[in-house]
């Protein structure tokens, strides 16, 4: 009888454990906001490139709700798991600020199961807590039911400590050095040197972390979704290992067949690919291209600039430095205009007098540079060996003075 009764009761758990293993096939999503007012609108928006796209832009709202009695609810299918950006509305525009208003957001890893978010509104970091990475905070945010999720704060945690790092490196340390205090004379180029070299450090220790983490969890959507975004910081060696690594199951799915063809794209423009070969127009309005003086046995910087950058411009007095020091060594730049307007790009090159060469295919960001290059922002500079391989696209300020140094020797003499 006892046999009996242990056989029913293993059954019945058996059974109840076949039950609660079925695979759902679509997810509710529902939400506890403490503080947050009736009417309040609360948006899902999918993050189709990273967090920083979604939080800038308007990106893909996929579903929107109001609050009511604290709570909201999202239903709905999904082929595979996905990260999103929850958006509670609950600021109001200032007409007075130019500034944008950033809400309460928070990164959710949603898939097909039953998940469960709950905050008190006033502990939600604002969205521009995503621009920086170990800046946002889930504490006394719960959300459970998702497994993705579970997997994706474990990453954020393990990044967290290279994210404050990064910051306080940069904040405390390399902006001062770059832009002293009024009346203060700036410090040697040892010390900015110096800096970097920490923060690079630290770059390194960071990417060493994410390659691993991606790899060990290429086999589910956090995995693939985080190498998607970190595409543009892995060599063409790292990306050919990547490839390898993405089991043959991921790569039939959207995000596989996507994440294949973005490796393609980013191997070409990666540290280690050789350059592509475009033509241009120099300043005298002569047809050149790149494999004209790249590939000649020289590093070459290629550095991708406007007349209406700021930024770029003001970059110009430090290229001159270094160019006039590491040009008789064998170091060679070439700048490329991201201007449209021949008249104002013509302008700013007499206004610079730069000494090396001038070129643009005065197409802007529309042209087929841009794309090819992945150029999404300026100043860039790419650093070509004499070869013609990308050796890094990280060759502004002291990292140049580092990276120069560490190629021809120190000839910064006193100023070192």
């Amino acid at each position: 009888m006892k046999i009996s009764c242990y056989c029913i009761a293993l059954v019945s758990v058996l059974l109840l454990g076949c039950k609660d293993g079925k695979e759902k096939t679509s997810y509710t999503f529902t939400g506890n906001i403490e503080g947050a007012a009736d009417g309040t609108k609360v948006f899902l928006k999918a993050v189709d490139q990273d967090l920083q796209t979604a939080v800038l832009n308007p990106g893909t709202i996929v579903d929107s709700t109001q609050i009511k009695d604290g709570k909201f609810m999202f239903s709905g299918k999904l082929p595979e798991a996905k990260l999103h950006l929850l958006v509670i509305n609950s600021k109001s525009d200032s007409e007075e600020s130019r500034e944008p208003v950033y809400q309460p957001s928070i990164p959710v890893f949603l898939e097909n199961s039953d998940i469960e978010l709950k905050a008190m509104l006033d502990s939600i970091p604002s969205a521009d807590a995503l621009l920086s990475e170990g800046k946002f905070s889930f504490k006394n945010i719960s959300v459970t039911g998702s497994a993705s999720q579970d997997i994706y704060l474990n990453y954020l945690e393990g990044v967290k400590r290279f994210g404050e790092k990064a910051s306080a490196l940069f904040n405390s340390e390399y902006l001062p050095y770059l832009n002293p205090a009024k009346g203060s004379v700036k410090e040697p180029i040892s010390k900015g040197v110096a800096i970097v070299t920490k923060i690079e450090d630290n770059q390194e220790k960071r990417h060493a972390y994410v390659f691993q983490f991606i790899k060990e969890n290429i086999d589910n959507m956090v995995g693939m979704t985080l190498a998607k975004e970190e595409l543009s910081k892995f060599s063409v060696e790292e990306l050919e290992k990547l490839s390898f690594y993405i089991p043959a199951a991921q790569k039939n799915t959207a995000t596989g067949k996507n994440l294949i063809k973005q490796i393609s794209n980013t191997k070409s423009v990666a540290s280690g690919a050789f350059y592509i070969d475009l033509p241009f127009e120099d300043s005298k309005g002569k047809t050149v291209k790149l494999s004209d003086y790249v590939g000649k046995g020289k590093y070459v910087l290629l550095e991708f600039w406007a007349s209406w950058c700021h930024p770029c411009r003001a970059d110009i007095p430090h290229l001159k430095e270094v160019y006039e020091l590491y040009h008789p060594e064998g170091f060679e730049i070439i700048s490329v205009s991201m201007d449209q307007d021949k008249q104002a790009w013509l302008g700013a090159v007499k206004e610079e007098k730069e000494p090396w060469l001038q070129i643009s295919d005065l197409q802007a960001f529309n042209g087929d540079l841009a794309k090819i290059y992945q150029l999404r922002a300026i100043p860039t500079c790419i650093l070509l060996d004499p070869k013609g391989k990308i050796v890094t696209r990280n060759m502004r300020g002291s990292f140049m003075d580092k990276k120069l140094i560490e190629l021809y020797g120190n000839q910064f003499g006193k100023n070192f």
